[in-house]
């Protein structure tokens, strides 16, 4: 890539950090709101996490069809079109009563909100050399950490004071902005000509790869943090009695601390190996757990959630900077894979959690997932070896 050419990437890149903001503000900012949908609708926590469960397994498995159209046509394209399509069906997702109708939004939301986040890491793989590549998508992980910083408080403060409906039209307005000036931006996309007489990489070349052991190991991390998470304001509720403004700021605290791991990151490139990374980040999501199940007071929810944010950006960028380098002939339909799996796993994982905690309560499911996340990194660490990829 030119120098010229890499000045015109700088503003699509930040094009579409802007809209993986969006998508994060989107996806995260249920995790405080189900006391109030819980109790506006008089039912459970458990039956509640359905609106999370419902976001997330059609923003799992749409990532299917969207990874192989993306190679065709074209990444940042086939993302401005998905981004007008969130932009809408988050603005309507509190316009209508019954709890039926929240999830079919949520699943339509979630549905057009699979292509930008994957999109994006593939794009950045495209783009970016893997020496600098980590680095890259830890910008974007802050981008993500900071949407859950503000989602969550920003969430837990607007349904305490007005109704946990009136934050989908805000974000829907505000996801159309970006989305305007992704289309703007569109102009300048890179993309990598197939060879004449080449095949396009499917999903089945794509398994064949070292990618397979990847996609399991995201699965678990899924199924364990994006799954269990937003019951942590079930457990802030029950135990301590607490509203949703101050779950919302303590949950908070998850997005503020992978926000700054992920400004960290860089430097720690320099002087950690991979390996370490894994370690230590799943280590401190299990610590957090264990944390959070047994927790005398809010106080130490609060330092859990702290620690559950750093360890999942120090875990999850390593995981997801291997998968870019996995099968670079197709990043579209690998990442495509990629972050279905991570959204199965944790739509499976949010209904898991729910039933577990109907039967077992806040302290043996949290305490046991604590265990099961030292099991996964055990895992990671065997599945990924000890040798950091070389850059490409």
């Amino acid at each position: 890539m030119s120098a010229s050419q890499a000045e015109q990437q700088r503003p699509l890149l930040l094009a579409l950090g802007l809209a993986t903001f969006m998508v994060s503000l989107d996806a995260r900012v249920v995790a405080p709101l189900l006391p109030a949908i819980a109790h506006d609708y008089h039912t459970s926590i458990a039956r509640a996490g359905y609106v999370v469960s419902g976001y997330l397994l059609p923003y799992g498995l749409f990532q299917l069809a969207y990874g192989p159209l993306a190679d065709r046509f074209g990444k940042v394209r086939v993302s401005v079109f998905a981004m007008a399509a969130f932009s809408v069906g988050t603005a309507l997702c509190g316009a209508f009563g019954p709890f039926s109708a929240v999830l079919l939004l949520r699943a339509l939301t979630g549905a057009a909100a699979a292509a930008l986040i994957p999109l994006t890491i593939a794009y950045i793989g495209d783009t970016v050399p893997y020496a600098q590549r980590q680095a890259a998508l830890a910008m974007l992980m802050a981008s993500s950490g900071a949407a859950q910083a503000l989602s969550v408080s920003l969430g837990g403060m607007i349904a305490a004071v007005l109704s946990w409906r009136a934050i989908f039209p805000i974000l829907g307005v505000l996801s159309g902005l970006v989305t305007l000036y992704l289309g703007a931006c569109a102009k300048h996309e890179l993309r990598t000509p197939l060879a004449v007489g080449a095949r396009r990489p499917g999903y089945r070349d794509a398994l064949q790869s070292p990618l397979l052991p990847i996609l399991l190991l995201v699965a678990l991390e899924g199924s364990l943090f994006l799954g269990g998470f937003p019951y942590l304001s079930g457990l802030l509720e029950q135990r301590f009695h607490l509203g949703s403004l101050p779950i919302g700021l303590l949950l908070g605290l998850t997005g503020a601390s992978q926000l700054l791991a992920a400004r960290l990151l860089p430097r720690l490139l320099r002087r950690v190996a991979e390996r370490e990374l894994l370690l230590v980040g799943g280590s401190l999501m299990a610590v957090a757990y264990l944390i959070s199940a047994w927790a005398p007071s809010y106080i130490w929810v609060g330092l859990g959630c702290a620690l559950i944010g750093t360890g999942f950006s120090l875990c999850h960028s390593t995981i997801q900077t291997r998968a870019t380098e996995a099968f670079p002939g197709g990043r579209g339909t690998s990442l495509a894979l990629f972050a279905f799996s991570l959204f199965l796993g944790s739509a499976l994982g949010s209904v898991g959690f729910g039933a577990l905690l109907e039967r077992v309560g806040y302290a043996a499911t949290f305490g046991g997932a604590g265990l099961l996340l030292f099991a996964f990194t055990a895992l990671a660490l065997m599945a990924l070896g000890r040798e950091r990829l070389l850059e490409t």
